[in-house]
């Protein structure tokens, strides 16, 4: 028994031992067939690398290159060969710029690789011979098989060549034959080289395969490392008036706190007040009602979806990577609530003329025309300047990237050739390809409604029946003239802010024929004008006559539905097909019904009771934000315009995301424009008060029991003063002012 145990245990020693023999045997089989695989694969790899890197070399070689263009292509062989050895220097160089196109079938038009990685290597100081630069590539894809290529039946079949559907360009949105290419090259390359490179690196992608032909161009200065723009006499001058401003301002309000109440009142003492920032930012809080407290709520909030608009434009014209989905939303519901928002603006022209002619009607003997024209421009032009003199000077040092070069030089460049034109404010007329500021054409457009208003009411008080013939004749003509300039020219009924425009406003036909002037924009503001003098007359102390709830409540309801029909009907002529007569008739119509729309709200909280809305848009918080109104138009394209190029990849088009972008736009936006009410606008509006004040004197005896009403320079012209009231600006007289 016990010689029989002993066998058994050397048996299962034994087989144990064979077995775990047997299993390391096939462990290491499998160990080193592992590794020689990975060794084949890596191999595969290196040699795949090789024979790309090889067949680019082959390229090169192959090209006819000039004598100058040695010192470039000597250092891009030298890249070649070591990046064939994984050298850092051209492993770092190669790994900043994209192999092929990515994403270009879904919009992505921007292939920009890595700015920063291609500027900002760690050696570029070092050594110079490794320095790059930045460059941008456009590129426009045409295919070489036009000739034999068959009409297409379905453009988004699967099965199709992708060929057709690069081609294939519905209206109204984006080309996906066109890329921008960023490419980061070593310094001594010139732009014909450059081109070149490009299409060797665009032929060795999948879109060289399929026989495209690209025409490259490389037309703007390259980016080179450690490249610093150098500051100018404008941007030192205008460093210069903003310390002038801010110590001014500091040093007048320490003098004005210590000013005893009792002290007397003089010509020094007024002009230290006048720059004081406690005086200025208290007055911006006062409120005066006076029965049409909801300009307050309807200018700031019109500008806030102004800004939003803009921030979905200007960020869908930017690099994303979705811009087919974009296109797509262009016709639906929310692209039908986007496109035509340009009728926000009337909304501007409508309260603008609206308080213009309550001031007017108040009027027993109507002051100077020259002096109010006068007061206006002033009250216009103190903020504009400012904001035009920042692009000219500071703006193109404020941001860095791939695109910011190119999207700067659209606004600084025409800034620094027209500016005087907006000075002038004759921008929207002359030279309206280089208009300086695109969203300031409202600015002259508001003016010259002003001074037209101003010289029709001055002779109707002296001519009355000639008076009145010339504003019927005006009337009819701005709802007649955009009718026939439409007709004329077979111009879009409305201006959709589509892809195309939004890419190049100056370049569409429609914003220097109708958009932009004021012969066709004229119509708002008189509905305003003539809807200012309903509410005058209605809202006499001797007339009783009021609005009731019931009808107040119905009118602001079918005011909305009207609007909402004029701004979604608008935008169906993104698709429909195109009418000559059914689109003038609309570009005569659509505006003076949305601004009749406005105007309804505007009576029936006025002269009525309509609870919500009206305790809505009266609330006093709205207040200091409508009176920051104009300000934050004037800054707000150029917050967005910084955030949307300053970037250095695609983005993703979501929704909410340009929402929360938005709100910080008007939060900093509002900022900046508090910053221009105290140190420039309220200043300047009360050194205009204390100079026309000895002239105001002369007719006090006749105007002392008369109201006086004054208008803040501000976006809806609601009446405000340069002190903060809304009828007690300058004494003595009246002022006027309707920025928006």
């Amino acid at each position: 028994m016990k010689r029989l145990l002993i066998y058994l245990f050397l048996v299962i020693n034994v087989k144990c031992l064979v077995l775990n023999q047997t299993e390391n045997s096939e462990a290491r089989y499998i160990n080193e067939r592992l590794t020689k695989e990975n060794v084949e694969v890596a191999k595969s790899v290196q040699d795949e690398s090789r024979v790309y890197l090889d067949d680019v070399m082959f390229m090169l070689k192959n090209q006819n290159w000039t004598l100058e263009e040695k010192p470039c292509l000597d250092t891009i062989y030298l890249m070649l060969q070591n990046l064939q050895n994984f050298t850092l220097w051209a492993v770092w160089a190669w790994d900043t710029q994209s192999s092929e196109p990515q994403g270009l079938l879904f919009g992505n038009r921007y292939q920009l690789g890595n700015f920063d990685q291609c500027l900002n290597a760690p050696w570029s100081d070092k050594h110079k011979n490794l320095r790059f630069k930045y460059c941008l590539a456009d590129i426009i894809l045409e295919r070489t098989d036009k000739d034999k290529r068959k009409p297409v039946d379905k453009p988004l079949s699967p099965y199709q060549s992708a060929l057709d559907f690069i081609e294939y360009r519905p209206p109204h949105t984006r080309p996906l034959n066109e890329i921008t290419w960023g490419v980061c090259a070593p310094v001594s390359c010139q732009p014909k080289t450059i081109e070149q490179l490009t299409e060797i690196m665009l032929n060795r992608s999948h879109l060289g395969a399929a026989g495209i032909k690209p025409n490259i161009a490389v037309t703007e200065e390259c980016q080179i490392s450690n490249q610093q723009r150098e500051y100018d006499g404008l941007f030192y001058g205008f460093i210069s008036l903003v310390g002038i401003l801010v110590i001014l301002s500091l040093i007048c309000t320490y003098l004005n706190n210590r000013k005893n109440d009792s002290s007397e009142e003089t010509k020094k003492s007024a002009i230290i007040e006048a720059f004081c920032l406690r005086e200025n930012a208290s007055n911006l809080l006062k409120m005066k009602k006076d029965g049409i407290e909801v300009f307050y709520g309807i200018r700031f909030l019109t500008m806030c979806f102004i800004v939003l608009d803009h921030q979905i434009g200007i960020y869908n014209s930017g690099p994303i990577s979705d811009g087919l989905i974009s296109d797509k939303d262009a016709q639906s519901t929310v692209g039908m609530l986007v496109l035509h928002d340009d009728l926000f603006v009337d909304t501007f022209f409508l309260l603008s003329g609206f308080l213009t002619c309550i001031n007017f009607v108040r009027f027993k003997v109507l002051p100077n025309p020259i002096f109010l024209i006068l007061k206006r421009y002033v009250r216009l032009i103190v903020a504009y300047a400012i904001v035009i003199f920042f692009i000219s000077a500071i703006y193109p040092y404020t941001g860095s990237g791939p695109l910011w070069n190119r999207a700067v030089a659209h606004d600084t460049d025409q800034c620094r050739k027209n500016w005087w034109l907006n000075l002038l404010m004759v921008s929207n007329y002359v030279d309206t390809e280089n208009i300086c500021i695109v969203v300031s054409w409202y600015i002259p457009c508001d003016f010259q409604f002003f001074v037209v208003t101003v010289i029709l009411f001055w002779i109707y008080k002296r001519l009355p029946r000639l008076g009145l013939l010339l504003t019927s004749v005006v009337t009819i003509a701005s709802l007649v003239l955009p009718a026939i300039i439409n007709y004329m020219y077979q111009l879009s009924a409305v201006q959709l802010f589509t892809f195309e425009f939004v890419m190049n406003p100056r370049a569409s036909e429609d914003f220097h024929l109708a958009y932009i002037k004021s012969h066709t924009r004229y119509a708002a503001y008189l509905v305003g004008f003539f809807s200012g003098y309903i509410f005058a007359k209605y809202n006499a102390k001797s007339n009783t006559r009021r609005i009731s709830m019931k009808w107040s409540v119905l009118g602001t309801f079918f005011a909305i539905v009207l609007m909402l029909v004029v701004m979604m009907v608008g935008s169906t002529f993104l698709w429909r097909d195109y009418n000559s007569l059914e689109g003038a008739m609309y570009a005569a119509l659509n505006r003076p019904a949305w601004a009749c729309g406005v105007a309804a709200i505007v009576l029936c909280c006025s002269l009525g009771d309509v609870p919500i809305v009206k305790k809505f848009l009266s609330w006093y918080p709205w207040v200091p934000l409508s009176r920051l109104a104009y300000g934050l138009y004037l800054v707000h394209h150029i917050i967005i315009t910084h955030n949307v190029f300053v970037t250095r990849n695609p983005q993703h088009n979501d929704y909410f995301e340009i929402l929360i972008l938005a709100g910080g736009v008007t939060v900093y936006g509002c900022v900046v424009a508090l910053l221009l009410w105290l140190f420039a606008e309220a200043p300047a509006n009360n050194l205009l008060t204390l100079i026309l004040k000895p002239k105001s004197r002369r007719t006090e005896a006749s105007n002392k029991n008369q109201p006086t009403i004054s208008v803040h320079p501000s976006i809806s012209t609601l009446p405000t003063s340069s002190s903060g009231h809304l009828q007690d600006n300058l004494p003595n007289t009246v002022h006027f002012s309707s920025k928006f």
